[in-house]
């Protein structure tokens, strides 16, 4: 009989779980308590018992995840649960360029001249290949008589190749429902016509239906789905919601199959087709902005990501989360996309949304694409009252110096070797903490991730730069403000703000010297509060505090109780003070006070190093502030006659670098930090042997 305490655990999921609770019951039964299974014939058949309830429960597992969208793992169950949300993946997108096509033609014979759509065009090689592009529309131009030229200005490119797809419809294909054959259509560019039969030739263009509530029994539509093999399919309406198609209709399909990025930054092109009867030789094709927002088919997480966000925003803008969801759903040439209002702007501007994008490739989008996204993915849903401006993501860079303490005992890789394990790490960090809009910089995680890269690593110390940009307009006194957006550390004499390259300017004395920007060292401003140091006696009435310095505008009241004053309350902070000195008159006597200066702001100076003594010369002491609480410097009137050149930073570029004064690292809006693994100078690293 068996021990009733024995009974078969459920929940066990592991093979080897599984086997050793089926022996476990079985001994527990009179017939087979002394019984050898694992000698026997019969562990056979528990090896099977046990390997059929593992693929069950393997199985109906799957079948579990595969039910919920944030579970399943195979395409076509993504897909399935996304268009239960009224969500169309993304295909691949061709490339864009925008492009001015200048044509000679000495015949006088025709006034105007036209480009027919998908006229081809092939760019010049990127990364070795080159790539066919294409107008989708016709263009007109109008001749020049004076010149004999026709001018064509910002043309529309759009990278891929034209196929058409014709196929007839039959009893057989009751749904009317046909699988588009090519995995790289880009479907931003199908267009769907439908032929009355192979006996009439009449043509009715169908259109992608986006708004089911105004569709009727008669409306020209067609709807998209992503199938289960992965291609796209195409199907029509039931004769209810759109127009059914008769038996004998023939529906031709014309697309473009697409390179997705692979055209990206194409900017170059020539004409490929043959322009004009009799043909035109004498085309220029010039460049108005590089190809750009091609990207392959949305992956597996992106639909996860995207699907339900879609779902809210109804395709509609209203929220600035709606924003971010159609831009990344209609144009994901963008890793992300950074949205505010007006009102949360910095000046605040109402009746403005505010969108910032993170391109896949380069690190601002042109002002051509900005206009496209507006004019052709926002404003058709947009709320009328809201105006949208696109604007540049802002960098701030950050520079890592680490000095890591290793024992080469526990290593066969020499110093070098080391060094570019550590490079490899911090850029590793960079490609996955940081390089998007809301990405955090969190110091300790850093120096975890150098620690743990090698087992001959013992311990690290690291300090950290943060680095803003700019390029000085040469030779014009300009204000520039840098914004670092983040709390900054106050330098001292070693250890504070300093400027590369250097940069040309010319000093009072009319002389041109090499310079350099630096911070003052302990150059405070304002006064933060006064701290009494004796209360006196005998005032009657509250005495007078008179606060003399080299700054301006400081006031303080002072608050007596029995003839003692017992309190000193700052009234205006004022500004510029690099020393302040309390006074205290009245009726009373002995009552004393000394002044805390703030440590908000700070001076920026210019310098020079005279050659024959390595004097430090100051041409400047104030070209520019520095607010230490809000990250904030102005250089004012800064003019360089130019900046030197260097081997690090395009020509042009000036840098000014200082430490930040947190571990932790939070950009707002269209900020993104970054450590920039091109510049040869972001990563210091020294390897110190303490074995």
């Amino acid at each position: 009989m068996a021990d009733s305490n024995t009974v078969l655990r459920i929940a066990e999921l592991d093979f080897d779980a599984i086997k050793t609770n089926l022996k476990e019951y079985l001994r527990n039964q009179s017939q087979f308590s002394d019984y050898d299974f694992d000698g026997s014939g019969l562990n056979i058949l528990l090896d099977v018992l046990a390997y059929n309830t593992h693929y069950m429960a393997y199985y109906l597992n799957m079948v579990g995840n595969e039910m919920f969208l944030d579970s399943a793992t195979l395409r076509n169950s993504v897909v399935s649960h996304a268009k239960n949300m009224n969500y169309l993946p993304t295909s691949v997108r061709g490339a864009v360029a925008k492009v001015n096509i200048l044509v000679t033609d000495p015949d006088s014979s025709q006034s105007t001249l036209t480009i027919p759509a998908y006229t081809e065009f092939q760019s010049q090689q990127v990364d070795g290949i080159n790539y066919t592009f294409v107008t989708l529309t016709a263009q007109t131009a109008t001749r020049n008589v004076s010149s004999n030229t026709f001018t064509f200005n910002n043309v529309t490119l759009k990278q891929g190749e034209k196929l058409t797809y014709n196929v007839s419809v039959t009893n057989s294909n009751t749904k009317r429902r046909f699988v588009i054959p090519n995995a790289n259509i880009d479907t931003t560019t199908l267009l769907v016509t439908v032929q009355t039969s192979t006996l009439d030739s009449t043509r009715n263009a169908y259109v992608l239906s986006e708004d089911i509530t105004a569709a009727n029994s008669n409306s020209k539509i067609y709807f998209l789905e992503e199938d289960a093999s992965g291609q796209y399919a195409i199907y029509f309406g039931d004769g209810y919601l759109g127009k059914n198609l008769a038996n004998g209709n023939i529906v031709q399909l014309s697309y473009l199959a697409s390179d997705g990025e692979g055209a990206n930054k194409a900017n170059s092109f020539t004409l490929v087709s043959t322009l004009g009867s009799p043909a035109i030789s004498n085309v220029i094709v010039s460049s108005v902005s590089a190809a750009a927002a091609g990207s392959s088919r949305e992956s597996i997480d992106q639909i996860k990501f995207s699907a339900p966000k879609f779902y809210t925003t109804q395709n509609r803008a209203v929220t600035v989360n709606d924003y971010g969801t159609i831009i990344l759903k209609d144009y994901p040439n963008v890793q992300s996309v950074s949205v505010w209002g007006g009102e949360d702007n910095d000046p605040v501007q109402y009746g403005k949304i505010f969108i910032s994008m993170n391109p896949k490739v380069g690190y601002a989008i042109s002002d051509t694409e900005k206009a496209r996204i507006i004019d052709e993915i926002i404003k058709n849903r947009s709320v009328l009252t809201v105006t949208p401006e696109i604007v540049d993501p802002k960098y701030t860079y950050i520079k890592v110096y680490a000095d890591v303490h290793y024992d080469a005992a526990k290593t066969v890789l020499n110093n070098e070797e080391l060094k570019s394990l550590v490079r490899s790490t911090i850029l590793n960090y960079s490609s996955t903490d940081l390089g998007n809009f809301n990405s955090t910089f969190r110091f300790s995680r850093l120096q975890k991730q150098i620690d743990t890269t090698d087992t001959s690593f013992l311990s690290s110390d690291m300090k950290i730069e943060v680095q803003q940009r700019f390029q000085p307009t040469p030779n014009v006194g300009k204000n520039y403000d840098l914004d670092y957006n983040m709390p900054l550390k106050r330098g001292e004499y070693k250890n504070k703000l300093y400027s590369y390259p250097t940069f040309q300017v010319i000093d009072n004395s009319g002389i041109t010297r090499t310079a350099y920007l630096e911070e003052t060292p302990l150059s405070f401003t304002g006064v933060d509060g006064i701290e009494l140091t004796n209360g006196g006696s005998g005032y009657t009435v509250v005495p007078t505090v008179t606060i003399a310095g080299d700054g301006v505008g400081a006031a303080a009241v002072a608050k007596i109780v029995n003839g003692i004053v017992s309190s000193i309350e700052i009234v205006n902070k004022g500004s510029n003070y690099t020393t302040a000195i309390v006074s205290i008159s009245g009726t009373g006597t002995g009552a004393t006070a000394r002044a805390t200066l703030s440590g908000e702001t700070g001076t920026i100076r210019s310098f020079y190093i005279q050659s024959s003594t390595g004097e430090k010369i100051i041409i400047n002491p104030n070209v520019g502030t520095i607010n230490y609480k809000t990250g904030k410097i102005r250089l004012n009137n800064f003019k360089p006659i130019t900046v030197d050149s260097n081997p690090n930073y395009a020509s042009g570029i000036l840098t000014v670098n200082i430490e930040p004064d947190t571990s932790t690292i939070t950009p707002l809006r269209d900020r993104i930090l970054s450590i920039d693994g091109d510049d040869p100078i972001s990563i210091q690293i020294t390897m110190d042997d303490q074995s």
